[in-house]
């Protein structure tokens, strides 16, 4: 059996456009052996109204903290698949993608995901345009071993319930966190040459959802992977390649805590270099239609905030694992 996990809170219309996507796979790959589970995080829209009008979906409703590790954990939890596909609720899956995902009713490897395009629009839900995500011109022909993935992926229940599903402790970055415990286990996350999801989301670089990000605490969660997972490689990787100026930051930090006037010259200075160079190119590459000489001044004010608070998290944030309290919605 196959069991479509969803989470969402508040999707709308793109929840009901996921809903759709998942009994059409069903209809098209004619899976006889499926269900729909559907885990709510105390939506305060039609979502659950939209969930129940399809009979054949099983509804649950986050009673206590909320989370997507949380909610993939419920969702998991309550199915009954010995393969579990779990979907963001802002998400319509590619109807043909299980076709190469399984074979004789069973997953071609431990974990599974596949190509992405986002599909992105502004606030107000106004469509701005389409945005490969993970291939740059067209979709590779050829399988990629992974390190991290996303939101989106189908894995064997069982090595699900060996890992003990996603730290809920994770309230950003669970599914990198998972990722990486499966590489730990010698287990492979593949990416296979086909397209899984259109993603319908806020345009990334929206500076309603970069100040949301930043009042919410979410760069402690990188901060939070890099340290429980030091030891890793492929962590330290990402760091450098992603957060290349959280890293000068720091080593600039150090210099001036040694009080060298020469050792704090040659960090102040590349850090101010790669900082600079980093907001313009966030300015440049931002799909926005506000005025950019003042976009790039708040994306430097939120870049250096997220510098600080990386290290903050680092070396401060230990959150608590958190319980799974819920209902069944009839």
């Amino acid at each position: 059996m196959i069991s479509f996990i969803i989470i969402g809170r508040n999707e709308g219309w793109k929840f009901t456009k996921c809903l759709q996507s998942v009994f059409e796979t069903i209809e098209y790959n004619k899976l006889k052996d499926a269900e729909v589970i559907y885990v709510d995080s105390k939506s305060t829209d039609d979502s659950l109204k939209r969930a129940k009008a399809y009979k054949q979906v099983k509804v649950f409703l986050i009673t206590g903290e909320c989370n997507a590790a949380i909610a993939r954990n419920i969702g998991a939890k309550e199915s009954k698949g010995g393969i579990l596909y779990f979907i963001d609720g802002d998400m319509e899956i590619e109807k043909d993608f299980l076709s190469h995902a399984i074979i004789n009713n069973q997953l071609k490897y431990d974990c599974i995901t596949g190509h992405l395009d986002d599909y992105l629009y502004d606030i107000n839900d106004n469509f701005l345009g389409v945005k490969k995500r993970t291939y740059k011109d067209e979709i590779p022909k050829v399988e990629q071993k992974l390190n991290t993935n996303g939101g989106i992926f189908l894995i064997k229940k069982q090595i699900w319930d060996e890992l003990g599903g996603m730290r809920t402790k994770y309230r950003r970055s669970q599914d990198i966190d998972l990722s990486l415990r499966i590489i730990e286990k010698k287990y492979k996350t593949i990416r296979l040459p086909s397209l899984i999801t259109k993603h319908h989301t806020v345009e990334y670089s929206n500076d309603k959802r970069m100040w949301k990000n930043l009042k919410q605490l979410h760069s402690f969660y990188p901060a939070m992977i890099f340290r429980d997972h030091l030891l890793n490689t492929v962590v330290w990787s990402r760091v450098l390649r992603s957060n290349y100026t959280t890293v000068l930051f720091l080593i600039l930090i150090i210099s001036l805590l040694i009080n060298n006037n020469w050792l704090i010259l040659f960090p102040a200075i590349l850090y101010f270099l790669f900082f600079v160079a980093k907001v313009a190119k966030n300015t440049i590459d931002a799909s926005i239609s506000k005025n950019k000489i003042l976009y790039f001044f708040e994306r430097i004010v939120f870049q250096f905030s997220h510098d600080l608070l990386f290290w903050f998290g680092f070396f401060f944030f230990h959150p608590k694992s958190k319980k799974l309290n819920y209902t069944l919605i009839d």
